[in-house]
C-alpha cells in the first residue's frame, strides 16, 4: 500500500491545489498559504484562488474526464497579491497569477476589484493552459483569437456549473464583478452581445465585434486576439 500510494504521488493524479502569496512582490510562486485539503484562510482572494481551481478541475473532470491541466493531474499552483494595484490575472505556462485590482487607490478612483472575484476569469486563465497543451493555438491573429475565445467558453461553462444555470439562465458575461461601481459597464467581455459589456468615459468602449464583416485588422493586442475572440464566442 505505501509503495503504491509513493506511487501514486509520483505520477500525479487527482486534484492537488496550492495557492501562494506574492505578498505585494513579483517573485512567483511566493509563500505556500493553503494546500489540496487544508481549511479556508481568513484572505478571501486565497479561497476564491482555491475555490476557483477547484471548480474548473471539477469541469474538465466530471465533464470531460480530464486529469487537471495537461491531462496527467498537474498540480494547480496559484499566487494571490501579485505586485501592487496590478489589474490583471494571467497563466504564465506553470500556475496562475492574480492581481489585486486597484485596491491601493483612493476608493473614488478604483476601477477594478481583486481579479478572483470573478470565478469564470479562474476559469478563462487556466483554460490557457489547457490549450498549451492541446491544441497549441499560436497567440497572435485568427488562431489566438480562437485561443482567447476558448478560455471564455469554458470559463463561462465553470461559472455556470457552479451557479446551476442553464445556457438560458446564463448572462454569458465574462467578468462579472470586476469592475468596481465606478464603471459603466457589467463585465469585460459579453458573449451573446460582443461590444455591450461596457461604455465608460475612462475605459472606453467594449471593442468586440460578433461577425466576421466586422472583424478588426490590427497589429495591437497580439493581431486582436481579445477583440476578434467576441466573433467565435457569439458563434458558441
Amino acid at each position: 500500500e505505501y509503495v503504491a500510494a509513493v506511487m501514486r504521488e509520483a505520477v500525479g493524479g487527482g486534484k492537488d491545489r496550492l495557492v501562494y502569496d506574492a505578498k505585494n512582490g513579483l517573485t512567483l510562486p511566493g509563500t505556500l498559504v493553503r494546500k489540496e485539503g487544508d481549511p479556508p484562510a481568513s484572505d478571501i482572494a486565497i479561497n476564491e484562488a482555491y475555490d476557483g481551481s477547484g471548480a474548473t478541475y471539477d469541469l474538465f473532470k466530471d465533464i470531460y474526464n480530464r486529469d487537471s491541466i495537461d491531462a496527467n493531474g498537474m498540480q494547480l499552483k496559484s499566487t494571490v497579491h501579485y505586485r501592487k494595484g496590478y489589474d490583471n490575472a494571467f497563466w504564465n505556462g506553470d500556475q496562475m497569477v492574480y492581481g489585486d485590482g486597484d485596491e491601493d487607490q483612493p476608493e473614488e478612483d478604483r476601477l477594478f476589484n481583486r481579479f478572483t472575484i470573478a470565478i469564470d476569469i479562474i476559469g478563462h486563465e487556466l483554460t490557457h493552459g489547457v490549450t498549451q497543451f492541446e491544441a497549441k493555438l499560436v497567440y497572435s491573429y485568427q488562431p489566438g483569437a480562437l485561443n482567447e475565445s476558448m478560455s471564455d467558453v469554458f470559463g463561462s461553462l465553470v461559472k455556470q456549473r457552479v451557479l446551476n444555470h442553464t445556457a438560458a439562465q446564463a448572462d454569458w458575461i465574462i467578468g462579472e464583478g470586476l469592475f468596481t461601481p465606478n464603471v459603466n459597464g457589467v463585465g469585460i467581455r459579453s458573449m451573446k452581445e460582443p461590444g455591450t459589456a461596457y461604455d465608460d468615459p475612462v475605459i472606453g468602449k467594449d471593442p468586440q465585434p460578433g461577425h466576421m464583416d466586422n472583424y478588426v485588422n490590427t497589429s495591437g493586442d497580439n493581431g486582436g486576439v481579445h477583440i476578434n475572440s467576441g466573433i467565435p464566442n457569439r458563434a458558441f
